[in-house]
């Protein structure tokens, strides 16, 4: 089962100082109690520089290097840690997060979907604006067409669904192309609404009342206190969300060894930044990152 709130004493914040800071990095993770693995693995990055900063989503079957088995997995199952190497769960992804971006990561959050719809709530839901109606038994889902102030439910249904129809004149069909990919996109346009709430608190305190008060709905890494995260989310509420480049790791379908179905990438992450943002980029020596994480 995935961590929640109660097993926040248990994880360690991966040792990953970018030199000179190259990057701001947050991590968000969001546990399915269920499977016990990651279902959200959404990545924030503001580069030091004047360059523009970005989100990118991990989709939960892509194939990676695992430092535990020394061979490839799932990225989702590395939120179960890696027992014989004494590495938490978020600390190993984070470090393969790492990995395949380039890019460290500084912090992260981890949350079960519980506390997703206690957050969504907490900040009086977000706008979700759809063309058609939506629905997806297997996800709770039902929204109509046009724009809802979704609940955390409805918010938390919208952002798991992946078998999702749409009602177009009088007919429930398929939505093209929905998959983990779509829900991806589903994800970021939630989290950016999100972002958006922010900008309704007054000052530094207010925040602080409200993430105080859903202290028990998240864990955050040993370095990253409420306070720290309250500046954090305070600095963000500057951001204009407009600027944010929303990049997607393309990937083909593929069966692993043992039948699995998972997601290839097709192009290095390197390529992706390239593509966005030319060599306007800070970069980061990673080449010790493995032996810090490891403590040696």
């Amino acid at each position: 089962e995935a961590a929640g709130a109660d097993d926040a004493t248990e994880f360690n914040s991966p040792n990953t100082t970018a030199p000179e800071e190259a990057y701001k990095t947050f991590l968000l993770i969001g546990g399915d109690r269920t499977s016990g693995a990651a279902d959200v693995i959404l990545y924030l990055v503001l580069p030091a520089n004047d360059a523009d900063p970005f989100m990118v989503s991990l989709p939960r079957d892509l194939f990676v290097d695992n430092l535990c088995t020394g061979g490839q997995s799932r990225i989702n199952v590395l939120i179960h840690g890696c027992a014989a190497k004494d590495i938490n769960g978020p600390s190993l992804l984070a470090y393969e997060v790492g990995q395949f971006t380039g890019i460290e990561v500084d912090h992260f959050a981890l949350f079960d979907f519980d506390g997703f719809e206690d957050i969504i709530d907490a900040v009086g839901g977000v706008e979700i604006c759809l063309e058609y109606p939506v629905r997806d038994a297997k996800a709770e889902l039902s929204m109509p067409a046009g724009c809802t102030n979704a609940t955390g439910e409805q918010a938390l249904s919208w952002v798991r669904s992946r078998k999702t129809q749409q009602k177009i004149n009088g007919s429930w069909r398929s939505v093209p192309g929905a998959s983990d990919l779509s829900r991806n996109q589903n994800q970021q346009d939630v989290i950016i609404k999100l972002f958006q709430k922010l900008k309704a608190f007054d000052s530094p305190t207010d925040l602080t009342a409200s993430v105080s008060s859903l202290a028990d709905t998240f864990v955050l890494d040993d370095q990253l206190g409420i306070a720290d995260a309250v500046n954090l989310a305070w600095n963000i509420r500057g951001i204009d969300l407009e600027t944010i480049n929303r990049l997607e790791i393309p990937a083909r379908l593929a069966r692993s060894r043992t039948g699995q179905s998972i997601l290839i990438a097709t192009a290095t992450f390197d390529e992706v930044l390239a593509d966005a943002y030319g060599g306007s980029l800070p970069s980061e020596d990673l080449a010790a990152k493995e032996a810090s994480l490891q403590g040696n």
